[in-house]
């Protein structure tokens, strides 16, 4: 929480937050949001507890290092600490780093300049599928980075999607719920045309049509639910995730269609610029 209190009127935009929060009621969220993963068996693991006593003190100065989706990614490879674009978020992949290391987790690769990626801009369609934001917070050499390792490893298609200036990430936008569904934001999404490759070659398609093509259903969010975060939404496993609790008719959509939602408050939490799938970073998934 000390992190928290350094959020000011006058910093705010520097650490990347919308507004100043309240830390008690932010502290709470956040403990109702692990509370929640738990109760559906999943093992979390804060970053803090993997810190030695000076790293928890640069932690402790580090508002955004909740929103842990971004500073690192884990492939059947390993793990990727990535690359960041503001200044605010530099240091959090070097301790994140080091909590994998403490897991035991292999280093499969890291980010070196130009290259900048966020782990926002990761949405898998399943396990051989990667689509991948850029052109906000990831630029085209850290996407080729990625590509370039993952290509023949782990991933069989991969497609690089480029995002317009107002859009800070790909699971702003895009949420691939299960094999048959998806959230999209048309608006963010249907501006350029996508990069699709595989077999060796690449092609040129819109991402509404190569879902369409993929015969996954699109649950198209709003101007408004995007910005509250009505895509970003963390799934868990045999139909059932995580959204914050005012994401009514999304929610009510994907009940509609089986989903088990799980509904946390994020009035706080939010205002740091985050929903539940910032707020996690997935280590080993047995679903």
């Amino acid at each position: 929480t000390e992190e928290l209190n350094r959020v000011n009127p006058g910093n705010k935009d520097a650490y990347l937050f919308r507004d100043v929060v309240y830390w008690r009621e932010f502290q709470k969220e956040h403990d109702e949001f692990t509370e929640a993963l738990r109760g559906e068996h999943v093992e979390v693991i804060l970053l803090e507890d993997l810190l030695d006593l000076s790293e928890k003190k640069i932690a402790s100065r580090l508002p955004n290092l909740v929103y842990t989706r971004d500073i690192c990614t884990v492939t059947k490879l390993g793990a990727i600490p990535l690359k960041m674009t503001y200044q605010a978020r530099y240091p959090e992949p070097i301790l994140v780093k080091k909590a994998m290391q403490r897991l035991g987790i292999p280093i499969a690769m890291e980010i070196t300049p130009p290259g900048l990626v966020e782990g926002g801009d990761f949405v898998y369609l399943d396990d051989e599928t990667l689509l991948m934001g850029f052109g906000t917070r990831t630029n085209e050499f850290g996407l080729n980075m990625i590509k370039e390792k993952l290509m023949g490893e782990t991933i069989k298609e991969f497609v690089a999607v480029p995002l317009p200036s107002f859009r800070v990430h790909l699971d702003g936008a895009l949420m691939v719920m299960s094999k048959d569904l998806a959230l999209f934001h048309k608006a963010s999404l249907d501006i350029f045309p996508s990069y699709l490759y595989r077999d060796g070659g690449v092609e040129l398609v819109f991402l509404e049509d190569y879902f369409k093509e993929k015969g996954v259903e699109l649950l198209y969010a709003d101007d408004s639910e995007v910005r509250m975060f009505g895509t970003n939404i963390v799934g868990l496993g045999g139909g059932k995730c995580v959204s914050y609790e005012w994401n009514e008719r999304i929610i009510s959509e994907l009940e509609e269609r089986g989903f088990d939602v799980i509904r946390i408050p994020g009035s706080q939490l939010s205002i740091g610029g985050g929903g539940p799938h910032c707020m996690t970073c997935p280590i080993l998934r047995s679903v």
